[in-house]
C-alpha cells in the first residue's frame, strides 16, 4: 500500500503522539530530504490501522541503510535510536553530519527531552545564580573561545 508522504507523515505523527522520543524520531524521518525517509515504500514504514502508519525500527538495520550516503546513514541511526532501536554511537555518528542534519538532530534531541515544554528560558535568578528546575545550582562553564556561528 503506497501513500503520499503527507498521508504517511500524518499517520506517523498520530502513532507517535505523546511519546517525545518517538515524536522526535518520526520528525527526523519526515523533515529530512522532503520526507524521503518517511515514504511508505521503505521497509521500516508500515501500514497499520486507520490513519495507520508506524515505524518498524527492527527494519532500520545496517543492511537497509547501506544504500544511503554516510550522512544519511548517520541521521537514520540517530532516528532509529530515538524510535527505540539500537543505541547510537554519537562519537561515530555526529561528526560527518551536514549542517542541516545537525540542526534536525539537535531539535530532535531537545524535543525528546521535553525541552519544548519549558516555558522559561534558562537565566540567572535575582542573585545571579543559575538553578535547575529542582532548585539545585547549575554550574555553567564559559568556553575559552566562542564557537563559530557562521
Amino acid at each position: 500500500m503506497n501513500a503520499t508522504v503527507e498521508q504517511t507523515a500524518a499517520g506517523l505523527r498520530v502513532w507517535a503522539k505523546g511519546i517525545y522520543p518517538l515524536e522526535a524520531g518520526v520528525e527526523l524521518l519526515i523533515r529530512t530530504s522532503g520526507g524521503r525517509f518517511a515514504s511508505s515504500a521503505l521497509p521500516w514504514i508500515r501500514a497499520g490501522e486507520d490513519p495507520g502508519w508506524w515505524v518498524d525500527v527492527d527494519q532500520l538495520t545496517e543492511d537497509a541503510l547501506a544504500a544511503y550516503s554516510g550522512g544519511e546513514t548517520r541521521l537514520l541511526r540517530i532516528a532509529a535510536a530515538l524510535l527505540g532501536g539500537r543505541p547510537v554511537n554519537l562519537y561515530q555518528d555526529i561528526p560527518g553530519l551536514d549542517r542541516d542534519h545537525v540542526q534536525l538532530v539537535l531539535a530532535a534531541i531537545a524535543h525528546a527531552s521535553g525541552s519544548h515544554e519549558h516555558s522559561v528560558p534558562l537565566g540567572p535568578d535575582p542573585e545571579g545564580r543559575y538553578r535547575a528546575s529542582d532548585g539545585h545550582p547549575v554550574e555553567l562553564q564559559q568556553a575559552r573561545q566562542p564557537l563559530p556561528m557562521a
